[in-house]
């Protein structure tokens, strides 16, 4: 298993590099994603325009799909296609897929096409790309997605030969082969709309700097740990969401080896 040493090293290496991110993200989120990335000492640039992400890719590290940027399509497919051609690790947060077949057509349609080398989604999400959505509420998960969340991760990271992350109470984080259990985290993560798309944001910036399951294991748990210590913060503040939604954004900035290698919650198998 790998050590929390090699898991914060690869997030400190983030810093070091400083890549550059295209994200083709949510509207709804695209603020809060430019922001984790600079906290974390990343470069964001949230190009949508059909004319201009291909050039954009061409300076990029990595590219960020966001399946909530439905109305983009054709940019995601000129951007998928230039970073396919450079190398460049492309993640693809599939938002929605279990609620829209729009939707899903879309982001199973670029799985095939792309070699993606990163899905994060919710244990509904990811069911919703192997066929199953029986069960789908909307773009929230629950305890039963949770519950399946290794094992559809599993399969998915097979399928399409990429790493997986299932995002949950615990996080499901695989390539198929070997599979980590991220438990970092807290409930006031779920009361503030956008944490998916930032954890995706973040996984474009290790993905960047290296390609690799360890890399989104260490993103998860920087994330989970931040939310938990924000949380924290929050509670003894008595305050609400907004305010552990910046509150969280300054904990990641700020978060040390010390607390990482203290507080870290993860397992392998």
């Amino acid at each position: 298993m790998a050590a929390p040493a090699e898991l914060w090293a690869v997030w400190k290496i983030i810093s070091r590099r400083r890549p550059l991110v295209h994200c083709i993200t949510n509207p709804v989120t695209v603020n809060d994603c430019a922001n984790v990335l600079l906290a974390a000492g990343a470069r964001p640039f949230m190009a949508a325009h059909p004319d201009e992400v291909e050039e954009v890719q061409c300076h990029a590290d990595a590219l960020v799909v966001n399946m909530g940027a439905i109305a983009q399509l054709d940019s995601i497919g000129k951007a998928a296609r230039q970073a396919a051609e450079r190398g460049h690790p492309i993640i693809v947060d599939p938002v929605g897929v279990a609620a829209s077949s729009l939707r899903r057509r879309s982001c199973i349609a670029l799985l095939k096409e792309f070699p993606v080398a990163c899905v994060r989604g919710n244990g509904a999400e990811i069911r919703a790309l192997l066929g199953d959505t029986g069960t789908a509420r909307g773009v929230d998960t629950s305890s039963e997605d949770a519950a399946s969340a290794h094992e559809t991760a599993v399969q998915l990271a097979r399928r399409y030969g990429c790493v997986v992350v299932a995002s949950g109470a615990v996080d499901a984080v695989t390539d198929g082969r070997r599979t980590f259990s991220v438990g970092n985290g807290d409930a006031m993560m779920t009361r503030v709309t956008g944490m998916g798309c930032m954890l995706s944001s973040l996984l474009g910036a290790a993905f960047a700097v290296e390609n690799s399951l360890r890399a989104a294991a260490a993103v998860c748990a920087v994330v989970g740990l931040s939310g938990e210590q924000a949380a924290a913060g929050t509670c003894a503040a008595r305050r609400g969401p907004a305010y552990f939604r910046d509150l969280f954004v300054d904990t990641l900035f700020s978060l040390d080896e010390a607390q990482f290698m203290g507080g870290a919650k993860y397992s392998e198998g």
